[in-house]
């Protein structure tokens, strides 16, 4: 009878340690997916956006007016990518990607479409074809940051990227002098609810340690009310909702 009593006793114990450890794996789990690497070599520090309007000039078309320009609403992307004081092993940027590119809600004029810096000297965003962004944009790691190379510090730097909300429609006019930003849109009868949407993106940080994180960055375009303001600022500091966690293989 006392043997019976152990084997229960043993039984119980058994499971009880069985579904503590189960427990504590699905708590940690839980944890992870909520909150992500919380000590990571390299993190997101900063997110800045750019909003305004400029005119394209119409090429293919003739015009006897001085200006006959196309409409695009851009909104560049500044990502500031920090080296984790708080990190006591050394690391090094391979590569930072942006990828998995979603309109979540999308705006009720204009076509959205993606650019990375130009290649050229100069400016650093051309709307031009050979710029676009189809599926990805990889930044590699260097000595030091190159824009027009795409190429980021290997301990940190800033990387770029422009939504620009096209085919909103034509201004032409013979002004001798027009302002190239957001106060173009009211002069084509744009409305600013017209323009809103959601994005998100991707962005995964691959270390030479073959080591890659990933997290998610969500957007409302455009930054502010640039047909009153013309040109807009947003900065965010606080990005506790970018969550990322380390790729599994």
């Amino acid at each position: 009878m006392d043997n019976i009593k152990k084997k229960i006793i043993h039984a119980f114990v058994v499971i009880f340690i069985t579904v503590l450890i189960s427990t504590i794996v699905v708590l940690v789990i839980l944890k992870y997916n909520i909150e992500g690497e919380n000590n990571m070599p390299f993190e997101l520090s900063k997110i800045m956006l750019v909003s305004s309007a400029e005119g394209v000039e119409d090429k293919e078309e003739d015009s006897e007016d001085k200006w006959n320009l196309n409409i695009h609403q851009n909104n560049d992307i500044y990502l500031e990518i920090f080296k984790n004081k708080n990190y006591e092993d050394v690391e090094i940027i391979d590569e930072i990607k942006l990828d998995n590119f979603e309109i979540i809600e999308k705006p009720q004029k204009g076509k959205i479409v993606i650019y990375r810096p130009d290649s050229n000297e100069g400016r650093i965003y051309v709307n031009d074809e050979k710029n676009i962004v189809n599926n990805e944009i990889i930044y590699m790691g260097a000595e030091e940051t190159s824009i027009k190379d795409l190429k980021i510090a290997n301990q940190g730097g800033m990387i770029f990227l422009r939504y620009s909300l096209e085919e909103l429609g034509k201004y032409i006019s013979n002004d001798d002098e027009i302002r190239h930003d957001g106060t173009m849109l009211s002069k084509i009868g744009i409305k600013y609810d017209e323009i809103k949407c959601k994005i998100k993106f991707d962005i995964s940080i691959k270390l030479k340690s073959d080591i890659t994180y990933t997290g998610t960055v969500e957007l409302n375009l455009p930054a502010g009310d640039i047909l009153e303001e013309g040109t807009s600022t947003y900065q965010i500091i606080d990005l506790k909702d970018v969550i990322f966690k380390r790729n599994l293989k």
